[in-house]
């Protein structure tokens, strides 16, 4: 099994509140890139502050086709440019862990 993080830093609260929205609204199609066992998402920080962090975790299968993940990655890639202004203080970072 691979484990996919998608790590956002340095977020305000209503950033964090919209991209939550975003990811829960949009699960059947990120799902539908890759085969996912398991989705969570994990919030972290105050409401009123800057400097909240979002994890992203996603459990995927084994059998994984390279373009699957590319899939998967551009998917997530659109989310947070669509939630996220250019040029903002947000960093994201990404791994791919083979348990």
């Amino acid at each position: 099994m691979f484990l996919f993080r998608v790590k956002v830093e340095e977020l305000d609260a209503i950033k964090l509140d919209m991209l939550m929205a975003d990811l829960n609204r949009n699960e059947e199609s990120i799902r539908a890139k890759c085969p996912i066992r398991e989705m969570s998402f994990v919030a972290e920080g105050g409401r009123k502050q800057q400097g909240n962090e979002l994890d992203i975790y996603l459990a995927l299968d084994d059998l994984i086709e390279p373009k699957q993940l590319r899939d998967l990655a551009s998917e997530i890639n659109a989310l947070l440019d669509s939630d996220l202004p250019k040029g903002g203080t947000q960093r994201v970072t990404s791994e791919l862990i083979h348990i």
